[in-house]
């Protein structure tokens, strides 16, 4: 099915909420999970596909259907079957909610890492609406049914991962959507929202598995399953950060300009430097006007001592 019929499909369940088996939904009141994002509880008129067990939540697991949005619902509401999840989001952004997130069902598999039963009943699984892995045949990306998915490569992400090369791509509003509804999940439930740091790799025991508390994906906990690569998974990861944990922006210092040392003006003496300067004796060797004055007095005193003595002989 190509994204141009996806896109009419997902228009036509919203409007109808009419499976591919024709079964019909009835919807309740939205819930407002931020953003613009809703969740629609919406339920067939048996609930036989969920347990109605209430569990204690550690974690959400991300997968996707490999379908559209009418068999994907189809597919998971299937009677006494007991096989589902309790949200699916399809490529439009809509958040449908098919049971209580405090409730279970199965959804990882007999092959889960930590076991299929422990493993569902402690994880609200999500199911994201998109065909997965393809394979390109002739200019052609041919989807798991051998069907035409698409000829345009803007449609597909190139990722090499467990025996595919091509994906196909989510959309931004999808991707929106997935991160409102796991910081919504997350607080709800008091789960940690942080992803598993090596997504794609499975957890190495059934002890770790148990032990992990967060966001994990279903290839985290199945090695034969492809939902999702790493590279899609950090796709949903940034989108997440970037709303709810974004990276501060650098301090800035504020730039210290240095003072200039002051530069002082020419100095001139006033009237009270000169007054003062007059008042102080003077320290410094005589003038020469001084010493030719004093030179001549020593000569009059001469001759007045002269012209007295010569005044007494008489």
């Amino acid at each position: 099915m190509t994204p141009e019929k996806i896109n009419i499909a997902e228009t036509s369940f919203s409007a109808t909420l009419t499976d591919s088996n024709k079964t019909v939904f009835k919807a309740s009141d939205p819930i407002d999970i931020g953003g613009g994002y809703q969740i629609i509880p919406i339920r067939p008129a048996y609930s036989t596909y969920y347990s109605n067990e209430t569990t204690k939540k550690s974690k959400i697991v991300l997968h996707f259907t490999v379908g559209s949005i009418k068999g994907d619902i189809a597919t998971l509401s299937k009677k006494d079957n007991k096989v589902s999840v309790s949200y699916v989001v399809d490529r439009q952004g809509n958040i449908y909610n098919l049971f209580d997130d405090t409730k279970w069902s199965y959804h990882l598999g007999s092959a889960c890492i930590g076991g299929n039963t422990d493993m569902s009943k402690a994880s609200i699984g999500i199911e994201i609406s998109n065909f997965g892995p393809l394979k390109l045949e002739g200019g052609k990306y041919i989807d798991a049914y051998g069907n035409l998915y698409t000829t345009l490569p803007e449609m597909v992400d190139a990722i090499d991962y467990r025996g595919y090369k091509y994906y196909a791509k989510m959309t931004d509003i999808q991707i929106d959507a997935i991160a409102y509804l796991l910081q919504y999940l997350c607080k709800k439930h008091g789960i940690p929202d942080t992803f598993k740091p090596d997504t794609g790799t499975p957890f190495a025991s059934a002890v770790l598995a148990k032990a992990f508390n967060g966001i994990i994906c279903h290839t985290d906990v199945r090695k034969d399953k492809f939902d999702f690569p790493p590279e899609q998974t950090r796709q949903i990861i940034d989108r997440f950060n970037t709303l709810f944990h974004p990276v501060p922006a650098p301090k800035l210092e504020p730039k210290v300009e240095p003072i200039p040392e002051p530069v002082p003006d020419e100095v001139k003496p006033s009237e009270t430097s000169i007054e003062t300067i007059a008042d102080t004796p003077a320290t410094l060797a005589p003038s020469p006007k001084a010493i030719e004055d004093t030179k001549n007095s020593s000569i009059i005193d001469i001759i007045i001592k002269l012209i007295l003595a010569l005044i007494g002989k008489r």
